[in-house]
């Protein structure tokens, strides 16, 4: 009977965090309505580097055990309830046997670098993930390999002894140097080609052999039971040996063959107007580098203005629409290669950017401690961007993979301490996405209309999705605003997110309220709406 009690009052208290977390009333939509998992491709990830996450033996180094350990953190398998993340989806950074502590140089793509567990310890996650729900893609690193690979190291030995036609097909090399063969392959005129470090040689993506190779690795992961992959370096795909539209439509259409519903994102952060023509590759996804980190379109109308936003969230959809019309968009505010959020804005500002990219239609990617506001101890180093999550402020964690010799308690709590804070960041992100899975309309649904308020500090946006309409509406001022919402005849208040600092709150104490037509809106808060008929 005491367990029977224990096990209701938890669940009192976790309804409750959700009403009350940045609600602002009781009658709160969120927790009530219910989560139909998803069956597709569209997903809540969550970016996990491997070895900052958690630590399973003591080494100092996170592990695959580690992860699988935290993952009730991320998604425990009930939509419904529990205290986690919600996210179900998992990206995984290189993981591959590699020498350095980021594993973009790989060695071999067969197999797990002894840092992070064995191939048993990988089954064991994928077979953990799905049971949950969760869907894993992995860091699949296309462009180049370790200077280690076997390949490689064969290649340049057969360079020595003059020959061309073996395993030196399989990456680029000349006699002449130049910007683009610039390191020498030692005892020979040769040189190669690396467009990000020696340790990095180029594959050519354009030689059969160098196909085939990569269709045996994607067989492998996929037969492991991958759902997907993440794709480095796309940008470098094109080169004067290969046209990278034309490879990443081979890539795509290889892995389909082997498993249908195949998810793939490519990491491509050139100029807008390329990034459209790579869609026409057919490519899933593309991370949105246009709208992310510092400078940033969520960062920039992070600091209120949102007719100018909503108008470019538009604009970007039917770029890439017209050259994919099944084009995934995905959302995100960093990632392991940019300095975190947290560096550069408030916790309010903080949470407010997250409801602009969660609330954005596509896949949203959220980078492991984004979610609790980890700052970089240092900003001019990447490796500080990938230092060790904080799970409890008042037991800091001895993860030194990365070189990162200090860890200091987070400014906004660990995550043992945002989760007992009714308005922390973590709560806030908890949520946002359960926000998205209750309303299919936001991650799958296309931006037929941008509603403007005739207030640039006011704007919002309609999805539509099987017939269905949701408004996205974002009040980024300090004051709160009385909306007429005539785009739909019946509105119903699915939800919302209050993201103005306690100071706000206390000064404007507003509530999100929905009366017919009229909606009231607090300040600095986002608002979904349905239309029903």
């Amino acid at each position: 009977m005491k367990r029977l009690i224990s096990l209701l009052l938890i669940l009192v208290l976790m309804t409750a965090a959700f009403s009350a977390c940045g609600s602002g009333v009781a009658d709160d939509p969120v927790a009530n309505i219910k989560i139909t998992p998803s069956a597709d491709k569209y997903r809540s990830y969550y970016q996990v580097w491997i070895g900052s996450f958690h630590d399973s033996d003591g080494d100092g180094i996170g592990d695959i055990p580690g992860l699988i350990e935290k993952l009730d953190y991320i998604n425990d398998g009930d939509p419904d309830g529990g205290d986690d993340l919600g996210c179900d989806g998992i990206w995984l950074s290189p993981m591959m046997p590699s020498s350095t502590y980021h594993k973009y140089n790989v060695e071999d793509y067969y197999d797990i670098d002894v840092q992070f567990g064995t191939l048993d310890d990988f089954d064991k996650l994928i077979k953990e993930c799905h049971d949950r729900g969760i869907v894993v893609i992995i860091d699949l690193v296309l462009n180049h390999s370790g200077a280690a690979h076997e390949f490689f190291q064969n290649a340049c030995n057969e360079l020595r002894k003059g020959k061309e036609d073996g395993y030196a097909r399989y990456y680029n090399f000349s006699k002449e140097y130049d910007s683009t063969y610039q390191y020498q392959v030692s005892g020979t005129d040769y040189y190669y080609q690396g467009d990000f470090w020696d340790q990095m040689p180029d594959w050519n993506l354009s030689y059969d052999g160098t196909r085939k190779y990569f269709e045996d690795v994607t067989k492998f992961w996929l037969d492991r039971g991958v759902d997907g992959f993440r794709l480095d370096a796309v940008k470098y795909f094109n080169d004067s040996h290969t046209d990278g539209t034309e490879f990443l439509k081979w890539f795509e259409d290889m892995a389909r063959g082997y498993k249908s519903d195949v998810y793939m994102v490519g990491e491509d952060w050139d100029d807008a107007y390329n990034v459209y023509e790579t869609y026409k590759s057919g490519v899933d996804s593309l991370f949105n580098f246009k709208f992310a980190g510092i400078g940033g379109e969520f960062m920039v109308a992070g600091s209120g203005f949102m007719e100018d936003y909503v108008k470019k969230l538009k604009k970007y959809e039917d770029k890439i629409n017209e050259r994919n019309p099944d084009a995934i968009d995905a959302f995100f505010l960093t990632n392991h290669d940019m300095v975190r959020i947290a560096n550069n804005i408030e916790e309010d500002t903080n949470k407010f950017d997250a409801a602009l990219y969660m609330l954005a239609p596509g896949n949203s990617f959220t980078y492991y401690g984004e979610e609790i506001g980890m700052e970089a101890l240092d900003t001019n180093s990447d490796a500080f961007y990938r230092s060790a999550m904080i799970w409890d402020n008042d037991a800091l964690p001895d993860i030194n993979a990365n070189g990162v010799n200090s860890v200091i308690a987070n400014p906004l709590g660990g995550v043992k301490q945002q989760l007992a804070e009714e308005d922390s960041l973590l709560n806030t992100y908890r949520r946002l996405i359960r926000i998205r899975q209750q309303n299919p309309e936001i991650p799958r649904g296309k931006i037929t209309d941008t509603v403007s308020f005739d207030d640039e500090y006011c704007a919002g946006y309609i999805l539509e999705y099987n017939g269905s309409r949701v408004m996205i509406i974002h009040n980024g001022d300090e004051k709160s605003k009385e909306l007429t919402i005539d785009a739909f005849t019946a509105p119903e208040l699915r939800g919302w997110v209050m993201c103005g600092s306690d100071e706000l709150k206390a000064a404007d104490s507003t509530q999100v309220t929905l009366s017919g037509t009229t909606l009231t809106v607090s300040p600095r808060t986002s608002v979904v709406l349905k239309e029903t008929k």
